[in-house]
């Protein structure tokens, strides 16, 4: 069933008046011409003629030079305007240029009208996923700032979302009339609730419609899986327990206190002076020189080192002032971003095209499986070595050794050793010594006792360092949602993982022995945190920030933080800030 737009929404006054005019026994009729409740496309809103032209009601007069009469096809920006419509967003500004990855072009969105909120910042509005505004470049604003189409006003029908995300030429942003079957709400709650996951092969980002990779080139796949179900309290699916998160800074307690040091006096004489302090003779000799004796060295040894009186005879005592503060609050490193939500799609058994429901609901199941869950084999665990430094490898030869040839075991070790293998254990044996000293071995070995140990003295040569592999941000999660209209979405949110999948079936017994009803509960959070522009992302279509930087303005995100000990983040904002507000 196609949508409806004849007449303008405001008409729906005129239907409710119907309604009370016709008496108790007509409401249903006229509830039924106002909203079509009984229509399997969905709850369309039926929109009444009235001079064959769409009306917004508005508490701004209309200009009736801009009407423009509803016309079939896509949906486009270019509709009513009203004689106030430039009143906001028409401040436009060149906004910030960045340098690409050589630092020789000048990259900027284009210019972008100034925000009605933040002064410091311009408004990049991105459009809808089907139609999709505001890209790079001059000239490329969005047409919605202060247009307003009124067919993502009204609630679209399974077949206009079918045919119009599949005109749209994404291969991830489709739907097919099979995501619709089974759903036990589809045809009771409006589409323009409805929530769409999905997941696909790869890590997702927000926009799955013109998603780029590192090259720039669209990187768009096909989902592996989807399932819809809809906002309500009814599905189990509340707005306020899904479109909800909480972000913030860390910060913790930072005290001052008084530090107890002990005296490094030993460490500080080096390693000539720790022998000598560790040794009796060389100790006493030192005393003698230096003009101590033996009971004051005594008294020194057992005494004052490490010896507090204030602690051990006054354990009350209080160090430094009383009437201070001496706690402050200093950022930590990394911020808060906590977002966790649950989906609930409910499937129950039909007759569709006269294929056997049970098959129908076994067929749903898999679907959910595939979009939560994998196969795998059984993995019995493995084996990693590493090397212990030894250089040595080992002696002889293993195979007589089993087989019980020990005197052929032996010569093999000895012939190992000395390099030779003559069959004469004694004679390979002098005959390798001689090698040894003739060829200098000696000299060698004397050498490398010295050497290696002046290496350790020294710290010398320096050895590699291993590092852990360091982390890049990228997308890690599979599953994407969509919520709301899909041709007008509240919020597009990706990179999720799937952290739990419920599975419930509920009776009564249908058709072939099988439950009526599948409930399916699908827990979901991010794959990592989201800072202030990524959650900006999520309302905006997913194709980047909502506020961004003026070319001659400031970066509101460089503020200047603190630390425990007074050093600050160097930062111009604090200048910029007064100058703009000087004038």
């Amino acid at each position: 069933m196609s949508l409806d737009i004849s007449g303008g929404i405001n008409n729906s006054n005129d239907a409710i008046t119907n309604i009370s005019e016709l008496g108790a026994n007509s409401v249903k009729d006229g509830l039924n011409k106002l909203f079509d409740i009984e229509n399997p496309d969905g709850v369309n809103a039926q929109l009444k003629t009235r001079n064959d032209e769409n009306s917004l009601k508005s508490s701004i007069a209309e200009d009736s030079s801009l009407n423009i009469a509803a016309t079939k096809g896509t949906p486009t920006q270019e509709n009513r305007g009203t004689r106030n419509s430039g009143v906001f967003y028409n401040q436009d500004v060149e906004s910030y240029k960045h340098k690409d990855g050589n630092g020789n072009a000048n990259i900027t969105i284009g210019e972008r009208p100034y925000s009605l909120f933040n002064k410091y910042s311009l408004v990049n509005f991105r459009g809808t996923p089907i139609n999709g505004e505001g890209g790079k470049g001059s000239g490329n604003k969005s047409k919605f700032f202060n247009k307003i189409d009124p067919r993502t006003l009204i609630n679209p029908t399974a077949s206009k979302i079918i045919e119009l995300t599949d005109a749209g030429g994404s291969n991830g942003y489709r739907y097919q009339y099979s995501d619709f079957a089974m759903a036990k709400y589809f045809g009771k709650i409006p589409n323009n609730m409805m929530i769409t996951l999905r997941r696909f092969s790869s890590p997702s980002p927000d926009d799955i419609i013109s998603p780029l990779g590192l090259t720039g080139a669209n990187t768009q796949e096909p989902d592996i899986a989807r399932a819809v179900t809809w906002l309500s309290e009814a599905t189990g699916n509340k707005m306020s327990d899904i479109l909800n998160f909480s972000h913030g800074f860390k910060w913790k307690d930072a005290e001052a206190e008084v530090q107890t040091i002990q005296s490094q006096q030993n460490a500080r004489s080096g390693k000539a002076g720790g022998f000598i302090n560790n040794n009796k003779i060389l100790k006493a000799a030192s005393n003698a020189a230096s003009g101590r004796s033996a009971e004051q060295q005594a008294r020194l040894d057992n005494g004052d080192a490490g010896y507090d009186s204030f602690s051990n005879t006054y354990p009350n005592h209080v160090f430094g002032p009383l009437n201070v503060i001496k706690k402050t609050m200093v950022r930590e490193q990394g911020l808060e971003f906590n977002q966790e939500f649950k989906l609930k799609f409910e499937y129950e058994l039909r007759d569709l095209g006269g294929a056997n429901p049970k098959i129908l609901m076994l067929d749903q199941l898999a679907n959910m499986l595939a979009l939560t869950y994998n196969n795998a084999p059984f993995w019995g665990g493995d084996v990693r070595y590493i090397g212990d430094g030894s250089v040595a490898r080992p002696l002889g030869k293993n195979d007589l050794l089993k087989s019980g040839d020990y005197m052929g075991y032996m010569k093999s070790v000895v012939s190992d050793l000395s390099g030779k293998n003559t069959g004469s254990m004694f004679g390979d044996i002098t005959s390798g010594i001689k090698d040894f000293v003739k060829e200098g071995g000696i000299g060698k070995t004397i050498n490398n006792l010295a050497s290696g140990s002046m290496m350790e003295m020294f710290n010398s040569p320096q050895g590699g360092q291993a590092v852990a592999a360091l982390l890049s941000g990228d997308s890690t999660g599979q599953w994407h949602v969509t919520i709301g209209n899909p041709l007008n979405p509240i919020c597009v949110i990706g990179n999720l993982a799937c952290t739990d999948t419920a599975i419930n079936f509920e009776g009564p017994m249908g058709l072939q022995d099988f439950p009526e009803r599948m409930v399916v509960e699908i827990t979901l959070k991010p794959a990592r945190p989201r800072d202030k522009a990524e959650i900006e992302s999520m309302f905006n279509t997913g194709r980047g920030r909502f506020y961004i930087q003026p070319a001659d303005g400031i970066d509101i995100n460089s503020t200047v933080d603190v630390n425990a000990y007074g050093k600050t983040q160097k930062s111009n904002l604090d200048g910029e800030l007064r100058k703009q507000a000087n004038g």
